[in-house]
């Protein structure tokens, strides 16, 4: 028997993976592996066959050929959702409505007002909702926000968080490229940069303005962005995944006192004119989240955000693309 609820644990909470994306084996299936109390016993895709062979290539028990077929189990406890993201809306609803709890690749939905629905969606059938942002379990992104928010350096004057990989690449097809299925970079790699600006802030900003390049006349491949918050300190985000410029990965947060960046995998922090360097343990962010998720599902104590920070996050993409006067994602609900 499997988890049927918050805080009853029976033996395993039994994961059904709607899709067979490239991040599923790094996503769920590696982590489950090394987390007690999980295991993935099941995938769905749109046809038998393929779900049968991406079953049987990684060791899954059942191979479902369809969405719903996963989703009718009574043996699935929680749904691990790896489709593009103009489907998370639909699927994640269906899953929460069917009595599944639900870890849902990033961004949660295509705008605020889906992930909006989803969490109040998801309070009101008292299932777990958590968007898979692995980012947001880096330890040193933690130590960030304490020196920050913790008030260490003093009060904080400006943040930038850049997420820029120009080389990608990309099949015409790609979902990222076309805007039907959630296409663009805010949704792809945007939203990490602007989770993890607002965790490290431990504020909500306002959109000022907004520079962009496309890729097409409605798929956005660069963006950048002025933003202002409540207590004065300016902020800059920025993403892209096409593009002439360097790649750039990180945050830095300058204050009155110092400033504190990433530096290779740990942090530079700069206090009173001197410079020291933290590092910190490799950790799967993967498995951390899959851990934090489970938890939850347990009724335990649990870092994993809920999905109303998704919702946050949503909030100030659809202000960048307003800005952008770009058209918003997710006009319509599919599935």
């Amino acid at each position: 028997m499997g988890i049927r609820g918050p805080g009853l644990w029976q033996s395993m909470i039994r994961f059904g993976v709607l899709g067979t994306a490239r991040v599923v084996p790094n996503g769920i299936l590696a982590p489950a592996k090394e987390t007690p109390g999980v295991e993935v016993v099941g995938v769905a895709s749109r046809t038998p066959q393929k779900a049968e062979e991406f079953a049987a290539r990684h060791g899954i028990p059942h191979g479902f050929g369809s969405y719903e077929a996963l989703l009718e189990s009574s043996d699935i406890d929680a749904v691990y959702i790896a489709l593009p993201p103009a489907l998370h809306y639909g699927w994640a609803r269906r899953a929460i409505e069917a009595g599944k709890h639900v870890l849902c690749e990033k961004p949660l939905a295509e705008n605020s007002h889906q992930a909006q629905e989803l969490a109040l969606c998801a309070r009101r059938h008292n299932r777990v909702l958590v968007e898979a942002m692995h980012i947001r379990y880096l330890d040193r992104l933690r130590r960030q926000r304490e020196l920050v928010v913790g008030g260490e350096l003093g009060r904080l004057l400006r943040i930038e968080s850049c997420l820029r990989t120009p080389y990608m690449r990309m099949a015409k097809d790609d979902f990222r490229l076309t805007f039907e299925l959630g296409g663009g970079a805010a949704l792809d790699l945007g939203c990490y940069a602007v989770s993890c600006l607002r965790y490290v802030a431990g504020e909500e900003p306002e959109v000022l303005s907004v520079r962009h390049k496309c890729s097409s006349p409605q798929i956005d491949r660069w963006m950048r962005a002025m933003l202002r918050f409540p207590s004065g300190a300016e902020g800059v985000v920025e993403f892209g995944f096409r593009g002439f410029y360097a790649p750039r990965v990180g945050l830095v947060a300058t204050c009155e006192n110092g400033w504190v960046k990433w530096d290779g995998e740990g942090l530079a922090l700069a206090r009173n004119g001197n410079v020291i360097h933290e590092s910190f343990p490799k950790q799967s962010t993967f498995q951390l989240q899959l851990e934090a998720f489970a938890k939850s599902v347990r009724g335990e104590v649990s870092n994993a955000p809920p999905p109303e920070d998704a919702v946050l996050t949503a909030r100030v993409l659809d202000a960048m693309y307003e800005k952008a006067e770009l058209p918003s994602r997710g006009a319509s609900h599919k599935l």
